[in-house]
């Protein structure tokens, strides 16, 4: 007994089917392309990142209107920290009335970092000659400048008496 196949009669296989075809397979594409840019694009003009918080510092401050202590009887003003901690090397700065500035490491008591105690010791000569005298009227201001041009006034120190004293010829 002898089989025969005929090949007419087989149904025939097609290899060029495909599951979706090339015209919908590019537009889900294209869906999914511009929903991912749509949301992202959302999210980033949407939101805008947190700014960085301003440092917390405590401070204590005091003028010393008859100079005692200070070199020539100058006055002077101290500026102390009561908490938080500073780093070497951060951007802090004295500021004047007449917007002259020095860094802080240069009329800090301490080379850093600073911890509650440390103190600036301020009265316009030797290392912070940049700034005016510690006299009636002056306003000087501890400032914080992280960059970005960006900056936080932390402490604002007024004097508001005349010297007195031997301190009063410097005034």
């Amino acid at each position: 007994m002898w089989i025969r196949f005929e090949w007419s009669r087989m149904p025939a296989l097609h290899s060029d089917r495909r599951a979706v075809s090339p015209v919908v397979g590019v537009v889900l594409m294209l869906a999914i392309v511009v929903l991912l840019a749509a949301v992202l694009g959302g999210l980033l003009l949407g939101m805008e990142l947190p700014a960085d918080p301003t440092p917390q510092y405590g401070y204590g401050t005091e003028y010393h209107a008859d100079g005692e202590g200070n070199t020539n009887d100058r006055p002077y003003v101290t500026l102390t920290l009561e908490g938080g901690q500073i780093e070497v090397g951060e951007n802090f700065y004295i500021v004047d009335g007449d917007g002259n500035e020095v860094r802080w490491d240069a009329v800090w008591t301490t080379d850093g970092p600073l911890t509650a105690g440390d103190y600036a010791h301020i009265d316009g000569y030797g290392s912070d000659a940049a700034l005016n005298p510690a006299c009636e009227g002056e306003v000087y201001r501890f400032i914080h400048r992280p960059g970005d041009g960006e900056s936080a006034v932390l402490a604002t120190i007024s004097v508001d008496r005349p010297a007195v004293g031997p301190a009063a010829a410097h005034c």
